[in-house]
């Protein structure tokens, strides 16, 4: 059998939700047709108001996580449990944004103190920050809404991959093209995540970051075609 990759959802959940009954999670059918493809077995993470129990993340022996809207406390567990157990974590969109925004809170956090559980540190912090806070940076002009899903060549642009990189070793290239419909992403300037790739389009965008070397995240969206097989068979590897 194939290692076991855990598909981390997207979800609408709690102010976002217009009811507790319409709270849910979404596992897009491309992200686990793909990790299929890459000779793993694809599972759907489950969180019960918003955590994951240690049994479910002990199961898994990598994780890809989705694309979406906004961070939960299930998708710091994921990293933080990726992080410390050394399995292998893809980031695609949000996914790839989480990298930064985890190492970034829990510096913050770590640097204020806290007493207990990480995790539930880092969700008391963003709580008192209010809804509006977000250690990522707005990107105008970046995202297009004349890219419409199901039309993703038309939200396709080219990226430089940077030498030397763990994306660069995967793909064995030095560019890529990818869909993007992303408006926030990482800080340039910052100092905790390698940065592995930039928008070929010369605006200073970052599209991808990596963290040691199990770590690896994507801005734009490889799983909505058959063209970049490389990115999920790093799931695979040793």
């Amino acid at each position: 059998m194939g290692k076991i990759i855990g598909v981390v959802p997207a979800a609408i959940l709690g102010d976002q939700a217009l009811s507790n009954m319409n709270d849910y999670y979404k596992v897009c059918n491309n992200y686990a047709k793909r990790v299929l493809e890459a000779g793993c077995v694809p599972i759907g993470m489950a969180p019960v108001d918003y955590w994951l129990t240690e049994e479910a993340l002990d199961l898994c022996d990598g994780f890809i996580v989705q694309g979406g809207n906004e961070f939960y406390a299930y998708h710091f567990q994921v990293i933080h449990h990726a992080i410390t157990h050394g399995k292998r974590y893809l980031g695609i969109c949000l996914g790839q944004q989480l990298i930064y925004v985890y190492l970034e809170l829990k510096r913050r956090v770590e640097e204020r103190g806290y007493e207990g559980d990480l995790i539930k540190a880092i969700c008391a912090y963003l709580e008192e920050q209010g809804p509006n806070f977000s250690v990522q940076e707005k990107i105008p002009g970046h995202r297009s809404e004349s890219m419409p899903r199901g039309n993703e060549d038309v939200a396709k642009h080219d990226v430089n991959i940077v030498p030397g990189t763990l994306l660069h070793r995967v793909l064995g290239r030095d560019t890529m093209r990818i869909a993007s419909f992303h408006d926030l992403d990482t800080p340039p300037t910052q100092k905790l995540v390698t940065i592995n790739a930039w928008s070929a389009k010369g605006d200073g965008v970052v599209e991808g970051t990596e963290y040691g070397e199990n770590i690896l995240g994507v801005q734009g969206h490889p799983e909505v075609d058959e063209l970049l097989p490389e990115l999920f068979r790093f799931l695979t590897e040793e």
